[in-house]
């Protein structure tokens, strides 16, 4: 694979889920057709959309290098990321949502990348955060390098753009028809166990920020329920390896922590129920516990008195 990094052009297949985003993906197929690198090929699949998007996306299958697939049944996020990159043959995949939006010179940057770090097999940029109309664009802050010993298991350091070459990707289980949510951070964890990562430190992708995001809005709290099974199994998954794994006391607080996430919520009910005194018996009896969990505790007693 070096050997044809080095000799051939970089080729890309661009994997895109879409479900109900008739009212965005056409920007995001436009941004595509915009690239100022060539060698491309866009793969969309439809998850059973009950919108007009077939209709929106139909006029740009005229360009040959746009490929439809439509599910007749929602098999979700991961599903239809699957279908996408089981019929991707170029070099390297790249993941791109229909409701965002590719900076014109994005896979260019990203094909010199491969060019230039032949040993690296998944490369991964920074990104803009932007409105619902992709305007007042910031930086993020929290994308970039992963500290030494560590992986994303510790703290994720990649988000958008996400690319990655198809043989390393044929060396995991791939996208999982079953993880619901929190699917990148699935395949995040799986390419790491069988390759090197390098960290572009250029924004190449404008995200949007809307209620109806796969991970947004509505959606937070299951998002950080799936992000933890993701872990979970690859916490297993890197037992009796080499690879930098999670502790069981760090797996257990990562629990805790999507245990207390909605703490407005626990706060009404602990007030409703009356059980301050229950929180000082746990205060007292399970000295073990994290200090943030007795400090969260403590606040919601604070805040209950």
């Amino acid at each position: 694979m070096r050997d044809n990094i080095k000799l051939k052009p970089i080729t890309f297949s661009i994997l895109m889920a879409n479900y109900n985003n008739a009212r965005y993906i056409e920007e995001a197929i436009q941004s595509v057709i915009s690239q100022t690198y060539p060698h491309w090929i866009l793969i969309i699949v439809d998850d059973a959309s009950t919108d007009n998007s077939i209709e929106i996306i139909k006029p740009y299958l005229k360009d040959n290098r746009i490929k439809l697939i439509i599910h007749k049944k929602n098999l979700g996020y991961g599903g239809a990321l699957k279908t996408a990159a089981d019929n991707a043959l170029n070099m390297v995949l790249a993941i791109f949502d229909s409701d965002d939006k590719l900076h014109e010179s994005a896979l260019e940057v990203m094909a010199k990348a491969y060019k230039d770090n032949p040993e690296y097999g998944f490369i991964y940029s920074t990104y803009w955060v932007c409105d619902f109309n992709l305007k007042n664009p910031q930086i993020t802050k929290w994308v970039g390098l992963i500290e030494p010993n560590k992986t994303n298991l510790h703290k994720i350091k990649v988000s958008h753009f996400k690319t990655f070459r198809r043989d390393v990707y044929r060396k995991t289980k791939g996208f999982d028809q079953n993880q619901k949510f929190a699917v990148d951070k699935d395949i995040i964890f799986k390419l790491e166990e069988v390759s090197k990562l390098k960290f572009i430190d250029k924004p190449l992708y404008y995200y949007r920020s809307h209620e109806q995001g796969i991970s947004q809005g509505k959606n937070q709290f299951k998002a950080k329920v799936y992000h933890y099974i993701a872990k979970l199994k690859a916490y297993k998954r890197r037992l009796n390896t080499n690879i930098p794994n999670l502790t069981k006391k760090e797996l257990y607080f990562n629990y805790f922590r999507i245990a207390f996430y909605r703490l407005n919520f626990l706060i009404y009910f602990y007030k409703l129920f009356r059980i301050t005194t229950l929180i000082g018996t746990i205060l007292n009896k399970f000295s073990f516990l994290p200090l943030i969990i007795k400090k969260k505790l403590r606040n919601i007693k604070k805040l209950i008195d």
